[in-house]
């Protein structure tokens, strides 16, 4: 008698046979098949419009999707896969309006009523999408929590006279303009939960400083105290708050604003990790939720468009009812590299006026309360460049989907803005305008290494970041590597003591690709190694010096010749070089090219051809998720 282990598993082949036009189009994979079987063995009736779905929904979150929307399935799914052989088009979608009747019916499908009953279904249909469990679990945790803090009375600080009093001391008088990071400020102090939005340059960090500053400040006017959290989702985006925070403190003191026992105060707050804040706990869990909830009476979160929907939920549990909640940061750049577009949700259409600032499209929206209006303020004014920036310009064309503004501005031969076109005949461009770059860009990283074996830590630190290659891919023409090898071997060829076999060569560029709390290094932190004292060290660049550190303490790194524009959020560049792929590749998207040209300072050179340029700014991320429609009902 055949051994029964032997004997084809009629499940498995039955998920096989549901599942294998999409995976002969690359839609899903082996761990969406092996979640199916798994999934069948416990429900055997699951018909396969189940099945689909749950294998949709399963691979959903690797593009950073919270749900699966069958109305608009084919154009989520092929948004992420390059077309081939036709396969995409040919796929047998189930049709929405009857795949939704068998969602209802189906014994591994739950409506959101139910979807708590035990034992767990793996799906959630709330009638337009199609949710795994813990997503939407995740999504109700932040839509509910939001609502509730938003609905709340009774908060700490009234809109009178002694809260513009407070405002005067740190804004200075009200004008007849308004001033929306005053406005910004004044809502976060009256409200439980608040949002600051805006691009680069807006002065989202001056308000943030000034917020904590007048929290401080009317709870001790009030005579009690105040514990105050910053955090932010990485090490390097802390760092950088934190040094924001430092360097503002004396322009306060220096005018009066706070006196020398406020400002001890201020910066005696170290920004942390959401992470570490939430605290580590067992495998599973933070230490900080609902039943240990954080001691702080005010959390600022910043670059909160990095933060995935999973520890936005972790953190909403954790943080307390009576707590107020302020959420920092630019809801069109680069979201998450998990699921969930948090900033873009609680931004809403706030973020879609073209004025900017204080519209809140109303409280309602067809007899529905939309609970963030009024606690959401936009920065648009740019004031990190000048009012005929080309690079606010470009910034802002990507941004609202202008392309033929954004090639206008490309074309126009302007010192700001340069475009390489690399669809000029001769493929290293008729006009020798790549090679004019590369040798930029090659000469900048000659000056660093001779920098860095004259021991001159400083100035290659300073070179360092002075001119750096952002590309949208990691291999491949104009990628990461390709720039990265194209630079290394140059700089070899010209100052032989940057030579070298080992895996620390004077004068490379290095970029931290991990956290380590106890050297206290973290992932996005840059350095140069650098001779010093007869030895090699790694300088690190911070915003009070530089920090020489032996190679042997730097455990996750790798080359900073160029990085990827997803490594470069939140860094900024006086002269950023974006490098693009060609248009057809699927990592192109609006908020990415709009999230690498707003690394710039001074200076930005688009590297790339027309057709990917406007491919790029055609195509939005368009996540999945119904957040935003939770919180701003029947918004567009």
């Amino acid at each position: 008698m055949e051994p029964v282990s032997s004997r084809p598993d009629p499940r498995a082949e039955y998920a096989a046979d549901v599942l294998a036009p999409f995976v002969r189009a690359g839609v899903v994979g082996e761990f969406e098949r092996h979640l199916v079987e798994a999934v069948l063995r416990q429900s055997p009736e699951a018909g396969p419009s189940a099945l689909v779905a749950l294998a949709l929904a399963a691979r959903a979150p690797r593009f950073g999707h919270v749900c699966v929307e069958p109305a608009g399935v084919r154009t989520q799914v092929t948004a992420a896969i390059d077309p081939t052989d036709g396969l995409l088009t040919s796929l047998p979608w189930p049709d929405p309006v009857e795949w939704g009747r068998e969602l209802e019916e189906s014994a591994i499908v739950a409506p959101p009523a139910r979807a708590l009953d035990q034992p767990l279904r793996p799906l959630v249909w709330d009638g337009t999408r199609i949710y795994l469990q813990r997503h939407w679990y995740d999504e109700t945790v932040v839509a509910d929590d939001l609502i509730r803090r938003a609905a709340g009375t009774g908060t700490d600080v009234d809109r009178g006279t002694s809260l513009e009093t407070t405002l005067d001391r740190l804004f200075g008088t009200r004008t007849a303009d308004p001033d929306l990071q005053r406005e910004a400020v004044g809502r976060a102090l009256v409200h439980r939960v608040a949002i600051i939005a805006g691009g680069p340059g807006t002065g989202k960090t001056y308000a943030l400083v000034r917020l904590l500053a007048a929290a401080h400040l009317v709870a001790r006017a009030e005579d009690r105290g105040l514990v105050a959290a910053l955090a932010a989702p990485t090490g390097k985006a802390a760092a950088r708050m934190g040094e924001a925070v430092r360097a503002q403190l004396g322009e306060l003191v220096g005018s009066g604003a706070v006196d020398d026992s406020l400002a001890a105060t201020l910066g005696a707050t170290d920004p942390t990790t959401v992470h570490r804040l939430l605290g580590r706990g067992d495998r599973a869990h933070f230490r900080h939720g609902r039943s240990n909830p954080l001691p702080h009476d005010l959390v600022i979160v910043d670059e909160t468009s990095m933060v995935s929907l999973s520890l936005m939920a972790r953190l909403l549990e954790a943080v307390r009812p009576e707590a107020r909640l302020v959420l920092v940061g630019d809801p069109h750049q680069l979201t998450s590299i998990e699921a969930g577009t948090i900033m873009a949700d609680v931004v809403g259409p706030v973020g879609d006026t073209a004025s900017g600032g204080t519209p809140d499209a109303g409280d309602t929206h067809g007899g529905r309360p939309r609970p963030l209006a009024g606690r959401v303020t936009q920065l648009r004014r740019m004031r990190r460049f000048t009012e005929d920036s080309a690079i606010a310009t470009l910034a802002d064309a990507v941004r609202t989907g202008d392309a033929d503004g954004a090639v206008a501005v490309l074309s126009g031969g302007l010192p700001d803005a340069r475009w390489v076109r690399t669809e000029d005949p001769g493929g290293e461009g008729s006009s020798g305008a790549l090679m004019e770059l590369r040798g930029e860009v090659v000469a900048v990283a000659i000056e660093v290494a001779e920098a860095a074996v004259a021991g001159a830590v400083d100035a290659a630190l300073d070179a360092a970041g002075r001119i750096k290659v952002l590309a949208a891919v990691r291999r491949g023409p104009y990628g990461v590597d390709d720039w990265g090898n194209r630079i290394e071997e140059a700089v070899a060829a010209a100052v032989p003591l940057a030579r070298g076999t080992g895996r620390w060569r004077l004068g490379m560029p290095v970029i931290v690709t991990g956290n380590d709390q106890v050297n206290r290094v973290f992932n996005g932190d840059t350095g140069v190694v650098v001779a010093h004292e007869g030895g090699v060290r790694v300088a690190l660049a911070t915003g009070e010096g530089a920090r020489l550190m032996t190679p042997a303490r730097l455990g996750e790194w790798e080359p900073w010749w160029a990085m990827t524009i997803h490594k470069s959020q939140g860094s900024e560049f006086p002269h950023a070089v974006v490098s693009l792929p060609a248009s057809g590749s699927p990592v192109l998207t609006r908020e990415l090219l709009y999230t690498a040209v707003t690394r710039a300072v001074a200076r930005v050179t688009v590297v790339g051809d027309e057709d990917t340029v406007r491919a790029a700014i055609a195509r939005p991320a368009a996540r999945a998720s119904g957040l935003r429609d939770r919180l701003w009902p029947s918004s567009p």
